[in-house]
């Protein structure tokens, strides 16, 4: 069996597509095989003549559009590697990027999902910033809502897709996050301290509307209240008091999100869990997401001010 298989969804994508497919060329790894999604990009050809012009040493599969989750299930449907690789056309994997990950697996057995450190470039491929994960481990949902979990960064054992199923196509801007929390039910995403990939930020990123990116927000939160409960987020939380504030904290995280339908689901769910004064959720219940979210951005700015002022004061203490 192949070992990597490194899926490139592509759509629209011949801006940078051939960076992203000379990255995978040029992985250390051995037996390592490429394939090329092209989810029925309307580019006059463009994209698919630059997946062409390498022959066979990629995989060119095209289909009709169906959105990223649909290209990323074709490739998993096409692959013959052991382990899974994203790579998204605008981005970049570093050279030893699967020889790396593959010598963890190795010496880690039990690995089923490892991720890494990545840099962030701009869209002429320059870094500007670096991502180091805080945590060596992400084992519950608490632990991964906090994370920066970039698809690219992970290499994933293909049995993983036999317990978790495939992604979610009716999800067409959140469908990475739902993977995400379904993987781990079943699996730790264990993370190596290393940089092995890019994450380019680019004006042309993505194809989301502002309309879009909340109902899938919304719709994720939906399943995600109906799929878990306050100990999938904090295995601790077996008290109604610790519960109400699992949930709190789910709404501030669909806040974030801007999910107001997430966010209320996260209001009710509190409430319902401990019927008390004392609970955080209180406020936001009585407000409303969108009116809390603002108390909170005034709250802020008026910290932000206080402690300038303070230092600022301390400054001038020391002045003779």
């Amino acid at each position: 069996m192949t070992r990597v298989s490194i899926v490139i969804p592509v759509y629209n994508g011949a801006n940078y597509l051939a960076e992203a497919i000379d990255s995978a060329l040029a992985q250390t790894a051995r037996d390592v095989e490429i394939l090329v999604i092209n989810d029925g990009s309307t580019d006059g050809g463009a994209t698919e003549a630059i997946a062409r012009g390498y022959g066979d040493r990629i995989r060119y599969i095209p289909k009709p559009n169906g959105g990223v989750a649909s290209a990323l299930n074709r490739g998993i449907a096409e692959m013959h590697g052991e382990w899974f690789c994203w790579l998204s056309h605008d981005d970049r994997f570093l050279p030893q990027k699967t020889e790396r990950q593959l010598a963890y697996a190795s010496a880690n057995p039990d690995a089923r999902i490892i991720g890494c450190d990545f840099e962030l470039i701009d869209d002429n491929g320059q870094v500007y910033d670096v991502y180091r994960s805080e945590r060596a481990v992400i084992r519950n949902g608490h632990d991964l809502l906090e994370s920066w979990i970039f698809g690219c960064a992970l290499m994933i054992h293909r049995t993983c897709f036999d317990e978790t199923g495939p992604f979610n196509e009716s999800n067409r801007t959140t469908q990475d996050l739902e993977m995400w929390l379904r993987l781990i039910e079943h699996y730790p995403i264990e993370w190596m301290p290393e940089i092995l990939c890019q994450w380019r930020q680019h004006p042309l990123q993505g194809s989301r509307t502002e309309a879009r990116y909340g109902r899938d927000h919304d719709e994720l939160y939906a399943r995600m209240f109906a799929r878990y409960d306050a100990t999938y987020y904090d295995p601790a939380a077996r008290t109604p008091q610790a519960r109400a504030r699992v949930y709190h904290w789910l709404l501030l995280d669909a806040l974030r999100r801007r999910s107001w339908a997430g966010a209320q689901m996260a209001i009710d769910r509190a409430w319902r869990e401990w019927r008390s004064l004392r609970n955080p959720s209180l406020f936001p219940r009585i407000v409303g997401p969108k009116r809390f979210l603002a108390w909170i951005h005034m709250r802020n700015f008026v910290v932000g001010k206080l402690d300038s002022l303070r230092r600022r004061l301390r400054l001038g203490e020391r002045i003779p």
